[in-house]
């Protein structure tokens, strides 16, 4: 039997099409053009044609020795193909498992300049939170709660390519501050990607072994089509602006206890309508009458602009296929002398030769340069945000800006004699940090197809980038008055193999059977050189012979694993799906008799509306899966052994200290951390149930997952006693529990032929807790902030924000101090959890003939944030919450406390509203600054118009679409005041979070759209 399948739409032959005699073995697969020979036994009666995509045929046998096919999409199941772990398609019916899959299309409703930010509020269960408005700034992703007490980071794979989403932050010279550099994963093009598949448990990720631990992004790029050449236009040109700024008092001038004082940059001094006749002061030392400026912080920022390119040429024959992406994306900031520049390039192209072997190739080229990245945090000269809210409200921003130089000395004019802050305008002028990142990944894939039913294939990729960063620090900072500056260059390599062997046949007409090997190396290698320099002989002469102090610095860490996998897939009926995996491990950081690990994972689903054919006009579809799967992660690099690190300086107490070499000899610094020769991997169990339905003619979809996950024997460091010689010692202790329930639901109310509305919602709950540490353990910390505050792990309890609370009374009354009516507080008090109750998204979309809209709301409910900037608007009486009271008797309310240990009602007034500020909302008072992290926010809105066809008939235009988009429009609910509840001090790479200090604000960014097909 011979003939040809084609696609019913186009006519054109389709490639790869299973050709089986039904109740048999024997079987082959369409070429290059559709055309099939086949060998048909002398009882066979019945040929079945079968592509992923397109309705299963069956075709008897009859008089002809010819069969031609002329094959429909399945609309049900082209939908529904999904990309997973290894590359590997899979029909959505057969996955065992939750798969969020986003499309290309959704992505770019509204670009995102961090890709990371395109699926907030979109994916069930995946929380994503930007650490900081900067330019370039990062987002941090953590899937179904965070199961490490190092952190939750999800791989990224990128056609089949694992590749970096390090964030590597940086640290200013002098002090703490840090520098928001961003996350690698922005650096892909949102308008290259087909689409993304969030796999979430760890049966959907286990063929990655332990870099998937914690899920997995898996990315698909556009390819090109065959015909000819088709250039497609996407233009964004935006304004940004400050999303949120605080709301300030306008009364009150800067001072102490109601006096003017110029060496106070605050709000406590005299009421401003009250001192109009008495001349004062001002910064430059001119004698003025006090006056409000309300703007004057909002004068401070500009309206940035963002301009987003792509251009994408593609195109391709019958035996072959490119895609060639050119993007930019060019931004101002709010900020002047803030700018980024990103340049991207991508070629996707894939060729057959005749019909057994194909070849495909992707390469990737990111350029990224930013100026003027602001310090954030705290205990840095050239923290930002401080200088600039922390501006007295008498200040004249234009003033302020016109004189920051001296311009006969050149030295800075400080806002206060005694020169305790800088002028903002110095440090965005003169104190700048600069980045240029250049980066390469890619991979080529070969497939060999020997026989119809076998597959040999091979995915080599690589990922390479260098970053260098440049951080300046002006003589004449108050702060750093000798200058410093700071120069690094950070590398990272990734080099990833899979090499796999795929056979697939029918046993039976009923039954089919998938089994793939395969055998994988993984090698990533991260290196830091840095120079830190300081007390600079002229100014503005950033070279090292100009520092008479330079401290170099260097980092590796060097990694590899080397794995073999196996998964058997069984399909019976196409209605009842197995699949059984294994994976093994040898990992280079951990000791060689715990080195190797095993983790199987086994997965089922259930189509029972094919099953039992239930034809119903209410369930159109209905499917139950399960999956169980066991996963073991290994720990850091070089924790096996003692490692010394080189040493620059040393210190003695009582004597001197000095700098290596010292009288011709090296100085190194003893380990701190004891290795532990027995570490164990940790050790992830997953179970997952759920199901999925459709209703009512497929305009209902709901999804409805529950899952509990078991990280074991995690790798920490405890603290030993220093007669050990170290200061603490590596262990497998503890475990993180997170269960949880996801729904997602898509519903179209209404759908006509000219008018369509569909909403989406998807709704998690995770709940965390901590179990099995040792009885001497009742915390573990996992990051710190200032003043006492930590992120901390406690048995029994999710990760919580720690640090001073307020002392109650048994019956929870606050205790007040009956000597200055100021609250009482204690160390070391649980705050409540950093993580969301629940999260929600809902997305609506409206098409009208060619008028499309829609818009996206994204909620978060629970969980409790810190903020700095409140604390210190507050503590300093800038706030607008800081008016009440003042100049009136204020008697808080809660009790005082007895010498007999009774409490009675607090009578006992504050001596001042500065005295009351300064004690509730102090930096070392966590309590005082803490608030219920919810919020509803209006992530994403677009509006576009189609234009008919038929108006470019005449013309060189395809299709031409004019928009208007906008993200972060409005913060629609939120109990933090002042600021956008969604910053992160501690960045996208740590496990804390929940806590802010001095974050730059986030923007909402409005503008324009022209989308064009040629």
């Amino acid at each position: 039997m011979s003939g040809k399948v084609t696609d019913q739409s186009t006519g054109e032959g389709l490639p790869g099409v299973s050709v089986i005699v039904k109740g048999s073995t024997v079987g082959t697969a369409t070429g290059a053009e559709g055309s099939y020979t086949i060998n048909v036994p002398s009882d066979g009666s019945t040929l079945v044609f079968r592509f992923i995509g397109y309705q299963v045929i069956e075709r008897p046998i009859e008089n002809s020795n010819v069969i031609d096919i002329s094959m429909s999409v399945d609309s049900k199941q082209l939908q529904e193909v999904v990309v997973t772990a290894i590359g590997i398609e899979r029909e959505a019916k057969s996955l065992g498992y939750a798969a969020s899959k986003v499309s290309g299309e959704e992505l770019t409703k509204a670009r995102a300049t961090n890709v990371v930010d395109g699926i907030a509020g979109k994916v069930a269960g995946v929380r994503i939170t930007q650490a900081s408005g900067s330019l370039g700034g990062s987002s941090k992703v953590v899937i179904r709660g965070t199961n490490s007490f190092g952190g939750s980071n999800p791989l990224f794979v990128v056609d089949g390519l694992p590749i970096s989403n390090n964030a590597p932050g940086g640290n200013t010279p002098t002090g703490n501050g840090a520098v928001d550099y961003g996350n690698r994963a922005s650096d892909i093009n949102p308008d290259d990607i087909e689409s993304m598949t969030v796999l979430k448990g760890a049966a959907a990720t286990a063929l990655y072994g332990a870099r998937a631990r914690d899920g997995a992004i898996i990315i698909t790029t556009k390819k090109g089509a065959e015909g000819r050449v088709k250039v497609t236009l996407n233009s964004s040109t935006r304004f940004d602006e400050v999303l949120r700024l605080p709301d300030f008092q306008n009364e009150y001038a800067q001072g102490n206890y109601g006096k003017y004082d110029l060496k106070n940059t605050n709000g406590w001094g005299p009421k401003i309508s009250e001192v109009q006749d008495v001349p004062v002061k001002n910064f430059l030392g001119e004698d003025v009458a006090l006056q409000a400026y309300p703007d004057n912080v909002e004068d401070f920022f500009q309206t940035g602009m963002t301009y987003i390119n792509n251009v994408a040429f593609e195109g391709g024959g019958k035996e072959g296929d490119f895609r060639l992406s050119l993007g930019s994306t060019n931004q101002t900031g709010i900020i002047e002398n803030q700018g980024l520049d990103r340049y991207n390039v991508g070629l996707n192209a894939g060729r057959s030769f005749q019909d057994k072997l194909t070849v495909r190739t992707s390469i990737n080229y990111v350029k990224t340069t930013t100026e003027g990245r602001p310090v954030q945090s705290s205990n840095s000269p050239n923290v930002l945000t401080s200088s600039i809210f922390g501006l007295p409200r008498t200040v004249d921003i234009n003033r302020l800006r016109d004189n920051y130089v001296d311009p006969v000395t050149g030295a800075q004019i400080a806002l206060t004699p005694d020169k305790t802050g800088n002028n903002p305008y110095w440090i965005i002028n003169r104190n700048t940090n600069d980045s240029d990142l250049e980066r390469m990944y890619g991979n080529a894939v070969i497939s060999y197809k020997p026989l119809t039913w076998l597959t040999i294939s091979n995915n080599a990729g690589v990922d390479f980038y260098t970053e260098d960063r440049f951080n300046r620090t002006s003589k004449g900072t108050f702060g750093a008055l000798e200058g410093e500056f700071y120069k690094a260059t950070i590398q990272n390599r990734v080099i990833n193999n899979d090499f796999i062997v795929t056979a697939e046949r029918d046993i039976t007409s009923d039954l089919n059977l998938k089994v793939m090997a395969g055998h994988n190396i993984y090698s990533s290698l991260y290196e830091t050189q840095s120079v830190t320099a300081r007390n600079l002989t002229i100014d503005g002469l950033y070279d090292y012979a100009n520092a008479t102090s330079t401290v170099p610095g260097q980092t590796i860490s060097e990694r590899r694993v080397v794995g073999v996998w196996g998964d058997l897939g069984l399909s019976f009926r196409d209605y009842l799906f197995l699949n059984i995996t294994g994976r093994n491990d040898w990992a280079s950081t951990l000791p060689v008799d715990n080195r190797s690990y095993f983790y199987p994972s086994v997965s089922t689903s259930f189509v029972f509306t094919d099953a039992l054919n239930i034809q119903s006009d209410f369930l159109n579809y209905g499917k139950i899966r399960a999956s169980w799967a066991n996963v073991g992660s290994a720990a850091d690099p070089y924790g096996l052994d003692y490692n010394y690190s080189p040493a620059t300086t040393y210190f003695v107490q009582y004597s001197l200290s000095g700098t290596f070499p010292h009288n011709g000899l090296l100085g190194f610094s003893a380990p701190r951390t004891l290795p532990n020769f027995g570490l164990k991997p940790q050790n992830q169990n997953n179970i997952e149930i759920g199901a999925d339905f459709r209703f009512l003619d497929n305009r209902v979809n709901l999804g409805v997952t529950y899952y509990d996950t078991k990280t074991s024997d995690q790798i920490v460091s405890l603290d030993v006693p220093l007669s050990t010689g170290y200061f603490a010692k590596r262990v497998n202790v503890g475990a993180v529990l997170n269960s949880g329930v996801e729904v997602e639901l898509g519903v179209t109310p209404l759908r006509t032929s000219d008018f369509d509305w569909t909403t989406t919602f998807n709704f998690s709950r995770n709940v965390q807790s901590v179990e099995d540490l040792p009885e001497s353990l009742e915390f573990y910390g996992l990051a710190s902030g200032w003043s006492g505050l930590q992120i901390k792990a406690e048995e029994g309890k999710s990760f919580g924000l720690y640090g001073t609370a307020w002392q109650r009374d048994p019956e929870g009354n606050l205790i007040i101090n009956p000597n200055t009516g100021l609250r009482e507080v204690e160390q070391g008090k649980r705050l409540g959890s950093i993580n969301p109750d629940w999260m929600m998204g809902i997305n609506n979309s409206f098409s009208y003939k060619g008028i499309n809209m829609g818009f996206l709301v994204d909620i978060r409910q629970g969980g409790v944030f810190y903020s700095g900037t409140v604390a210190s608007l507050r503590s300093s009486g800038l706030a607008e919450e800081t008016l009440e009271n003042r100049g009136s008797i204020f008697v808080d309310r809660g009790v005082n406390k007895t010498a007999d240990e009774t409490f009675v009602p607090n009578t006992t007034p504050v001596q001042s509203m500065q005295d009351f500020w300064g004690k509730y909302s102090a930096t070392a008072n966590t309590e005082g600054n803490v608030f219920d992290a919810s919020y509803v926010k209006l992530r994403e809105v677009r509006l576009s118009y189609t234009l008919p066809r038929r108006w470019l008939e005449n013309t060189f235009i395809g299709d031409a679409q004019f928009g208007v988009e906008g993200r972060n429009l409005w913060i629609i609910h939120s109990n933090v005041p002042h600021i956008d509840p969604e910053s992160n001090f501690f960045g996208a790479g740590s496990v804390g979070e929940g806590v802010e200090f001095n974050t730059m604000p986030t923007t909402r960014t409005l503008g324009f759209n022209l989308r064009i097909t040629l």
